[in-house]
């Protein structure tokens, strides 16, 4: 009786070997490698939007408090401006301790609108 052979394989030729799967610990080793890697590109990325929104609230400071550098009086929003600035700043809820990245979001708005109604020569 002749040997019958499946629909697909060849005579004699073998199918090159798939490479072997790797197991749960080396994936959880190769994971917890790339996570030691985003650490210090965390810290970078971080330490960079503090630096930023710290700059950006000491400019605001200085051109408020009348610190610009020039000797002229120091050319600020109208009244109900500076009051509405002083309401959304006593309104900004954060939890620090939380250590949130929605607050530093809350924080980058709240000096941007800051920002925006100040007057263009300030």
């Amino acid at each position: 009786m002749p040997s019958r052979k499946r629909a697909g394989q060849g005579g004699g030729q073998k199918k090159p070997k798939r490479s072997k799967k790797p197991s749960r610990q080396e994936l959880a080793q190769q994971v917890s490698q790339e996570l030691v890697k985003l650490r210090p590109i965390l810290k970078d990325i971080s330490s960079a939007l503090l630096d930023r929104l710290d700059g950006e609230l000491a400019v605001l400071s200085r051109a408020l408090a009348g610190e610009g550098g020039s000797d002229d009086l120091p050319s600020l929003p109208r009244a109900s401006i500076l009051s509405g600035m002083l309401g959304d700043i006593h309104a900004l809820k954060v939890k620090p301790k939380k250590g949130r990245v929605k607050d530093l979001g809350r924080i980058e708005v709240l000096l941007e609108s800051l920002s925006g109604r100040m007057p263009p020569e300030a």
